[in-house]
């Protein structure tokens, strides 16, 4: 510490031959100016001063100089003096170096662990609405609190910390469990069709079945019930659950235009760069105002690193502008056929997903304007919809 105290307080050495030192040290003594870090080296003698007792000192002796004698100021004064014809490079360093003493007063990364449902983005937005972000002012900030204002608004986290270690922000998430669906046994219902069709199988596990294998059924109606009649116990109801499978018929029709308007990209593209200081933004060429409405805006934000390993509280923001134009396209009917055909398989992945397909009968009509491709699709699949007792869909036994 008190090697640091004279560096930037500042001091003169003083070194004489040994039979200057005896008549420097008599001198000294005789006039009570302090002096200390006395010590021999050899055929030498150096001691130390601070700036008002050197002064006193070259008062008193004017020009004149032991044996040997020779003076250096050591310390920040004496740098300054050596590199003063280096001004800027003096004032950059000293620039640096209170940069990096306020920095350390901010937070330069925030880091989110814990997360699997919950983006990390969704995460890094909610602290930066609670004051925690790249470019906080670590003294003002009230941990608990964010951690208590965390957990209460962001829908699905149970437990939430955060833990400041130098300027990085650690912060440590637990996601609630989520419950499976639970199982509702109390509250009386029938299963009725989804559509109409010819019952294949039956399988009830809960309340009375009202239809059997081969009958034909209509879209509505009961297909098990959860009202029982019991000669012990009189009327009771339940919930009717179960499967009930049938063959029917589904109809789907897709149009597609002859002539339609597509969006597609010039070539021509615009870019501008930001650079993201903390939470400070600085644009450093372009101008985004003009491109925004004829433009696909994309926006790519890369971080510097120093050495490659440390993380700096800088990013890089590239927002690139991509102009495109609606011209009108032509299909021929091959085309649209094609994209009728691509719209109905995505429509029977999403719709027929659990069922058994039979057959498919196809048909196409081109009215010069548009294509229109409708299918039949005969299948089997399960039609049993549980709706709860006293709907209007439910009525009946």
């Amino acid at each position: 510490m008190t090697s640091v105290i004279e560096y930037f307080r500042s001091v003169y050495e003083i070194t004489l031959d040994e039979s200057g030192a005896r008549a420097a040290l008599d001198f000294l003594v005789r006039y009570d100016i302090p002096f200390y870090g006395l010590r021999s080296e050899g055929a030498t003698v150096s001691l130390r001063m601070y700036p008002p007792y050197f002064r006193e000192y070259c008062a008193r002796r004017r020009e004149r100089r032991f044996a040997g004698e020779t003076r250096r100021r050591l310390g920040f004064a004496a740098l300054i003096r050596r590199h003063r014809d280096r001004a800027g490079l003096l004032i950059g360093g000293i620039c640096a170096l209170l940069l990096m003493l306020c920095s350390s007063l901010f937070v330069w990364d925030v880091t989110v662990t814990g997360n699997e449902r919950i983006s990390e983005h969704a995460m890094l937005e909610a602290l930066a609405s609670e004051g925690l972000y790249p470019g906080a002012f670590i003294p003002s900030l009230d941990t608990e609190k964010i951690e208590q204002r965390i957990a209460l608004t962001v829908d699905g986290v149970s437990f939430f910390s955060i833990n400041l270690r130098g300027t990085v922000a650690k912060t440590e998430m637990r996601e609630r469990i989520v419950n499976t669906e639970i199982v509702d046994l109390q509250t009386p219902s029938n299963l009725v069709a989804s559509s109409d069709g010819q019952i294949v199988a039956v399988e009830v596990t809960g309340g009375v079945a009202k239809v059997h294998a081969g009958q034909i059924v209509k879209r509505g109606e009961i297909l098990a019930s959860g009202i029982i009649d019991s000669a012990a116990l009189g009327y009771r109801t339940v919930r009717a659950r179960g499967n009930v499978t049938a063959r029917v018929t589904r109809t789907h029709s897709v149009t597609v235009p002859l002539t339609d308007e597509q969006t597609v990209h010039t070539g021509v593209t615009h870019c501008t760069y930001t650079v993201k200081f903390f939470s400070k933004s600085l644009k450093l060429f372009g101008k985004d105002s003009i491109w925004d409405e004829t433009c696909d805006r994309i926006e790519e934000e890369r971080r510097i690193y120093l050495f490659g390993v440390i993380k700096l509280p800088i990013f890089i923001t590239k927002t690139t502008y991509a102009e495109y134009e609606t011209i009108p396209v032509t299909r021929t009917e091959d085309e649209a056929l094609a994209e009728a055909k691509r719209r109905l398989l995505t429509w029977r992945e999403a719709e027929l997903a659990d069922a058994e397909i039979l057959s498919i009968q196809t048909e196409t009509l081109c009215d010069g304007t548009a294509l229109t491709l409708t299918q039949r699709i005969e299948c089997i699949t399960d039609i049993a919809r549980e709706v709860p007792i006293g709907t209007d869909t439910a009525q009946g036994t």
